[in-house]
């Protein structure tokens, strides 16, 4: 057998070149014009498997392409018989191909370029939530449009078709595997511990259960630092300036919130769930009203090394890093850029509240419990 240079397959056998199936019914003709007149054909099935792994295509296609290369011939004496042309197979089968006048990227430029202008000018926009966005909430902007799906999209990116690189989709460069996590048993308990908190904290169904930890600048923790509140199921997320890492600059914090609510604190705050640093050791004090030993809020603390019990909190924590860099020394920031980045963050439209806003989702929980003030978002 003629040796072959064989190419790597691709899907639907489209690869097969006219060389291909020339050499396909040239071995299959040497092949059938050695056993003429036999009794029995013998080896042809090895012949054709052999062929197939040769060419990098099927089995099944192999019988294919001779089945589709059977032409009827008449000679000089006007008698029909059977011959196989690689010609004619070839060119069948490429006929029955579908050939596409204009590409889906070409169709849906309009759709494409309006995504990746939003991608690129958010930092906190992905491709997911803008494409669903738009179709979901803004059909008003894309009228008129071909659009295609996330998945496209990415295919695009990968295959450097768009104007859209990885290094533009901060979440495509900073994929983590799962964390095996630390079993630790702490020797002293601080507060009510998250393996009590009631189910439908755990579950998200009830509005008024946060989440919360401190982002600082320098290690020291005296050079400023964010208190960080997240709201559960709405994902609305509070980022505070404090000026040092301390417990009594965290409960004079909390203090401010319950003033700015009033009377609905306990409606809107009705827990909150803290890892176990210091700066959340006035945990009694933060339960209680001040100066009255009357229940305001609960506190619950997740389990050490388990950053996972506070798994929103933490996704936006990471979100400033993007406008923050590890080590800034937070009292530096005006409280304006503080504002303008906590509202971005929380006008991102997120997939798990149906494309919408955090914003949108705490505001209308707001509403119904008959509380709205224009800056309650960032007090």
């Amino acid at each position: 057998m003629d040796n072959y240079n064989i190419i790597t397959p691709s899907s639907k056998f489209k690869h097969l070149s006219f060389q291909h199936y020339e050499y396909i019914i040239r071995e299959i003709t040497k092949h059938d014009a050695f056993h003429h007149g036999k009794k029995r054909n013998t080896g042809r099935t090895a012949l054709i498997r052999s062929l197939a792994s040769d060419v990098g295509t099927s089995v099944s296609n192999v019988y294919s392409i001779i089945k589709d290369a059977s032409i009827s011939i008449l000679d000089s004496d006007l008698i029909t018989h059977k011959e196989l042309s690689a010609s004619a197979a070839f060119h069948k089968r490429t006929k029955l191909r579908k050939v596409s006048n204009i590409s889906k990227l070409d169709k849906a430029k309009d759709f494409i370029d309006l995504v990746v202008n939003e991608v690129k000018s958010n930092k906190l926009s992905s491709v997911d939530e803008t494409v669903n966005n738009l179709i979901l909430h803004h059909p008003d902007k894309i009228t008129g449009m071909t659009t295609v799906c996330t998945k496209t999209i990415y295919n695009y990116v990968h295959q450097n078709k768009i104007d859209l690189k990885p290094i533009d989709l901060p979440g495509m460069t900073r994929r983590k595997p799962k964390k095996n996590y630390k079993e630790y048993i702490p020797k002293r308990q601080k507060g009510t511990p998250i393996s009590e908190r009631p189910f439908e904290m755990d579950d998200r169904s009830e509005f008024g259960h946060w989440e919360g930890d401190l982002v600082t600048g320098p290690r020291d923790g005296q050079n400023g630092a964010y208190l960080t509140l997240i709201e559960r199921k709405t994902r609305f997320y509070i980022m505070i300036p404090i000026p040092r890492k301390s417990s009594k600059q965290v409960y004079m914090k909390i203090n401010q919130i319950h003033r700015f609510y009033g009377e609905h604190f306990s409606s809107i705050f009705k827990s909150f769930t803290f890892d176990n640093g210091s700066e959340f050791a006035r945990y009694a004090d933060i339960e209680r009203k001040p100066g009255s030993k009357e229940k305001r809020t609960s506190v619950y603390f997740g389990r050490p090394y388990h950053s996972c019990d506070r798994a929103s909190n933490e996704n936006c924590n990471g979100l400033i890093r993007r406008f923050i860099k590890k080590g800034t020394d937070i009292n530096t920031i005006d409280i304006a850029v503080s504002r303008s980045i906590n509202r971005q963050i929380n006008n991102k439209k997120r997939k798990i509240l149906g494309y919408i806003s955090a914003e949108q989702s705490f505001l209308q929980e707001l509403t119904n419990i008959g509380f709205y003030d224009d800056s309650c978002f960032y007090v």
